[in-house]
């Protein structure tokens, strides 16, 4: 079955969701997480690295926070797996990607 990484963006930062809401998101993401490592939530710092140096990223709209991997028969449906995603309702949204399996 494919695989796909739903990656978060944009959205409130941590520290401004409450508790309630943090506790609601783990939980979905528990349920329809593949894998023995599901994802991760990212240090909202970061850096961009390209032939023209270094830049420091900060926080934004743009800003991938963390991602998950499901599986899914088709995009379809795992588009609709996005579209339950508790960040949907704090302004951010979610970057559906089907995952190359190694050695395809």
């Amino acid at each position: 079955m494919p695989i796909y990484a739903l990656l978060f963006k944009g959205g409130l930062r941590h520290s401004e969701l409450s508790k309630e809401y943090s506790d609601r998101f783990v939980e979905w993401a528990r349920k329809v997480a593949s894998g023995r490592v599901p994802g991760s939530r990212f240090m909202q710092e970061g850096r961009l690295v390209s032939t023209k140096g270094v830049t420091n990223l900060k926080f934004d709209k743009d800003t991938i926070g963390g991602y998950i991997t499901v599986e899914s028969e088709s995009y379809e449906k795992a588009v609709a797996i996005a579209k339950e995603c508790p960040i949907l309702e704090n302004d951010g949204y979610v970057e559906v990607r089907e995952v190359i399996k190694p050695g395809s």
